[in-house]
């Protein structure tokens, strides 16, 4: 917010009252601001609150009393207090009731005071909506205003309410029904602390006021109240017998800010409670057809959180309408921060519109027309997604998969389960294109609604055909050509999320290259699954390009796997993640698995996922609901599928009347029902995925485009609803899956390998030498190492924000020791009665950090150059700050210039066994010894030099 009502002050130390402290009432004296400042308001915030039985809290707040129970959670905020009817101190009363235990912290609280406005906007607040420090003649005492939104600053153009004696006008009418609404804001870059600040609204409803979305995020509702009372007499003075009243946000019934189809929404219609018998108050009606130009208005506003304003004062008449649209009213009319969110009324009495910002002299109003359109007339378009299946179809793909198939058959089977699982009739599309040595042209299958006649021509009704199942592997890698051409599907922005899920096996060799599409993908997701080993892989680019692109990088070491990314890729995209997400063996002398149990918190419906590594076995999947009832595929409303090697159950909830509690997935041979089990033939290895659609997701955040050795590190991760606000009680956890060995260290052991073809895909030296250090290998050729980490949500380990927001993360400067692809699983519990669960894969490529003191160099004077110089050979040994090697191969990923002195004649040539070698010239009255600067894509560059000692000296 613009302008700052107060500040929020912390009780120390907490006070618990309570059975559980032995405190049960105690009188709060808070500490007044700095003279000659005084405090306007107080607003108690309360927190781990435990009521058993009956029992409560009770806090006076001088217009009456706020009584909390069980039903109001274990965190709340009273409403403002009038600290000038307790010169003792706030009453506050833990009851007890039924239970002799419980107890409730008092943490903090919100301080009504002058404050100054952030600092784009000079301004001096002076909100005292109980009117406690009036002047010397008992009169208002005016904020300094904000000029922003003045006209002609710098003198305002609006009055007193009440200066319109008249009350039968329609402006005195009107402005019964304009409140004042206080709300405590979390710490933001603007304010880099939590304070409080007002907006205004407007009574729509018996109990529903409408104001800006922009005045406040959903999950601050619960700090908010509004007074309608607060207005003075036309020269400032307190009117008599003045008794204000402040209501409180109960729940947010609409909420939108976002600009969506060149259309900027900014509204929140809020709920509020209200005293028996009503507020006795005219609710205002909100206007279905948008005014004409020249049309008279007037605004009702509380500028810079001061008393109810009129703009324009009544003796200049009405403004009039400059122009409008179904995004914004124009009008010319003086506000001030805290004007927010205020409703611009046509001389009829109607809402036509509520303030979003705009400039002097033309300020802007979001329609009420467009608002009951979206809202009332019809429900908000639901947005859905617009996806391109970009699938690697090169030659490497016709390589054996280690089950009996083909790379290729197993992509096929897994791209066969991502098709099947998402919604027919969500308003969705999904299109593919393959590429090799091109990609397909046209698309396979062009970007289409989700429909069954649609899923049935990609993958075939048995999911084994259509257009997936008869794409044939031959050819080079172009991942770019393949991401361009699905780039050229999607049209321009519009309702649908556009996204891209790439799929390979390999690196790429054929132009188009990524690193020239991947500027063309503005605006869209990209996911990717890489299918392979890391030395088959390009583990950074493709981490390089879904950092850039809100995405999320997995690499499958097997089909199971493989399986298992495009499953949990269908969450991410389509869904709320994943709720668990557990590896199994299932013993060849077993029929049945263990019971996977798993916890349903609000969700709409969940997707059991289960994928297994024969083809040659089927396992069957059955749910069991809290109520100990079994769930099929054969249950109505249950929606199932069952491919070669996978099978899910979408269940809609709740479920003949279940939902949350804890539910179970039991997976079993199948066919082996009944009659004398027979054992199979060998140990089957399956997953289990419970997918949920709704609540709460828990999501990466943006990492550095490129990640090196010796980076410090905080994995961070968000948790967090969709329409805002994250879970309470949250506890999150993030095990590390770390390379023991790179392929730098492994290369300069051994030797680069032979460039040459794989099926008709080229394969490089490096990658080839990989590959051959694979196929010698007893073992996978690098073991990895795994550790745990508790995530925290507090200043210290997150984002740095001073309240709790959703945000979990620790440091972790010791993390990236070997190069390398890193996996990442966070596990995520929240709630106390009901306890929810998310999880989240991602992998991240680390590359080897160059570090000077590490890093070998050795001169070599070859003779003499001219001007009396030395010709000399440089020659190194890159290493990070741990010791491994850069590695051979990797001459074109370092950028190299002469250091001070030296002089290069040409670029790095690399001997195979991890040195590189560069020739130059070396200036002998140089104050350094010869040198050369290495640069890496997004790191400082550094300067290696020899030893303190001279080069051997040789003409």
């Amino acid at each position: 917010m613009s302008h700052i009502t107060g500040t929020v002050q912390p009780v120390q130390p907490p006070l618990v009252l309570g059975p559980d402290s032995g405190v049960l009432t105690t009188d709060f004296v808070h500490t007044p601001p700095a003279d000659p400042n005084t405090t306007k308001l107080l607003l108690l915030h309360f927190h781990s609150a435990s009521f058993p039985g009956n029992n409560r809290l009770e806090v006076d707040l001088g217009y009456g009393t706020d009584v909390f129970t069980a039903e109001d959670g274990d965190s709340f905020w009273t409403r403002p207090v009038n600290p000038g009817k307790f010169p003792g101190g706030v009453p506050i009363r833990y009851i007890v009731d039924g239970a002799d235990e419980g107890s409730v912290t008092f943490d903090r609280y919100g301080r009504g005071e002058r404050h100054e406005g952030e600092k784009n906007f000079p301004s001096l607040s002076n909100s005292d909506p109980f009117l406690l420090d009036p002047d010397q003649d008992n009169k208002f005492v005016e904020p300094d205003y904000g000029q922003t939104w003045i006209c002609n600053p710098p003198t305002e153009n609006w009055e007193n309410i009440r200066c319109l004696e008249d009350t039968d006008d329609v402006r005195r009418r009107v402005a019964r029904s304009v409140g004042m609404i206080v709300t405590v804001h979390p710490a933001a870059d603007i304010m880099d602390f939590e304070h409080v600040s007002t907006c205004t609204v407007t009574l729509v409803g018996e109990e529903m006021v409408l104001t800006a979305g922009h005045c406040l995020h959903p999950d601050e509702a619960a700090s908010a109240s509004v007074t309608f009372d607060f207005e003075v007499e036309c020269g400032g003075e307190v009117p008599e017998l003045y008794d204000p009243k402040f209501h409180k946000v109960k729940k947010v019934l609409h909420h939108l800010e976002k600009t969506e189809n060149a259309i900027s929404y900014d509204y929140a219609l809020l709920q509020i409670a209200i005293p028996p018998g009503g507020l006795g108050l005219p609710i205002i009606p909100m206007k279905k057809g948008l005014p004409a130009a020249g049309e008279q208005v007037f605004c009702v506003h509380h500028p810079t959180g001061a008393v109810k304003k009129l703009s324009r004062p009544h003796a200049g008449g009405f403004a009039t309408i400059a122009d409008s649209d179904v995004g914004i009213i124009r009008v010319n009319l003086d506000i001030s921060g805290g004007s927010s969110g205020s409703a611009l009324f046509d001389t009829g009495g109607n809402a036509l519109g509520v303030l979003m910002g705009g400039g002097p002299c033309s300020l802007a109003y979001f329609p009420t027309a467009t608002r009951l359109e979206r809202v009332a007339s019809k429900p908000p378009p639901v947005a859905g997604r617009d996806v391109m299946i970009v699938f690697d179809r090169s030659g490497s793909m016709s390589m054996p998969a280690g089950t009996g198939r083909s790379k290729m058959e197993e992509a096929q089977d897994a791209a066969s389960l991502f098709v099947q699982l998402v919604r027919v009739g969500g308003g969705d599309r999904m299109g593919l294109v393959s590429f090799s040595t091109t990609a397909s042209n046209p698309v396979d299958f062009a970007l289409a609604e989700v429909t069954q006649p649609n899923k049935d021509a990609l993958i075939g009704p048995d999911f084994d055909g259509g257009v997936v199942g008869a794409l044939e592997s031959t050819g080079d890698t172009t991942i770019g050509g393949g991401l361009d051409r699905a780039r050229q599907q999607f049209p321009m922005p519009g309702p649908n999320q556009r996204t891209i899920l790439l799929l390979t096996d390999g690196m790429q060799n054929t132009l188009p290259m990524i690193e020239t599409v991947e500027p063309t993908l503005a605006g869209i997701d990209v996911n990717a699954i890489g299918f392979g080993t890391e030395g088959s892989l390009d583990g950074a680019l493709l981490s390089h390009l879904v950092q850039k692109h809100n995405g999320v990088y997995t690499r499958a070491g097997d089909p199971l796997d493989l399986k298992k990314y495009f499953s949990l890729a269908f969450g991410n995209i389509f869904e709320a993640g994943a709720l668990l997400d557990p590896p199994f063996e299932l013993p060849r002398s077993e029929r049945t698995g263990q019971l996977v149990p798993f916890s349903v918190c609000g969700e709409e419906s969940v997707t059991v996922v289960v994928g297994w590594d024969r083809p040659d076995s089927v396992l069957a999947v059955r749910v069991r609901t809290p109520a100990g009832a079994w769930i099929t595929g054969a249950t109505p409303g249950v929606d199932d599928s069952t491919g070669a090697t996978w099978t899910f159950l979408r269940i809609p909830l709740p479920m003949d009347g279940e939902r949350d509690g804890e539910w179970a997935v039991e997976v079993s041979r199948a066919g082996t029902g009944g009659g004398a089990f027979v054992p199979a033939a060998q140990h089957l290895r399956y997953f289990v995925q419970v997918i949920p659609a709704g609540g709460p997701r828990l999501t990466a955040r943006p990492v550095p485009a490129k990640l090196y050795t010796g980076d410090a590190f905080n994995p961070l991760v968000a948790l967090w609803y969709p329409g805002g606000g994250h879970p309470h009680h949250a506890r999150v956890h993030v095990t590390v899956r770390a390379p023991r060995t790179g392929a730098g260290t492994l290369l300069s052991e051994s030797e680069l390998g032979a460039p040459g073809t794989q099926d008709g895909d080229p394969v490089g030296a490096r990658q080839a030498g990989l590959l051959a250090l694979e196929a010698a290998s007893p073992g996978p050729l690098v073991e990895y190492a795994e550790h745990t980490y508790e995530l925290f949500d507090t200043p210290a380990h997150d984002d740095g924000t001073p309240e709790p927001d959703g945000v979990y993360g620790t440091p972790l400067p010791e993390l990236f020791t070997v190069e390398g692809d890193y996996t990442f699983h966070f596990r995520a519990a929240y709630g106390r009665e009901c306890t929810g669960t998310r999880e989240l894969l991602r992998s991240l490529h680390v590359d080897v950090g160059v570090d000077p003191s590490r890093t070998q160099v050795r001169v070599q004077e070859t003779g003499t150059a001219a001007g009396g110089g030395r010709k000399v050979t440089l020659t190194l040994v890159p290493r990070d700050r741990y010791g491994n090697p850069l590695g051979p191969g990797r001459a074109g990923d370092l950028a190299v210039s002469g250091g001070a002195g030296t002089t290069l004649a040409g670029g790095l040539r690399d001997n195979g066994d991890g040195a590189y070698a560069v020739d130059g010239t070396w200036d002998l009255a140089a104050a350094r010894r010869p040198s050369i600067v290495l640069g890496q894509p997004g790191r400082p560059p550094v300067v290696v030099q020899e030893p303190a000692h001279h080069p051997e000296r040789r003409g």
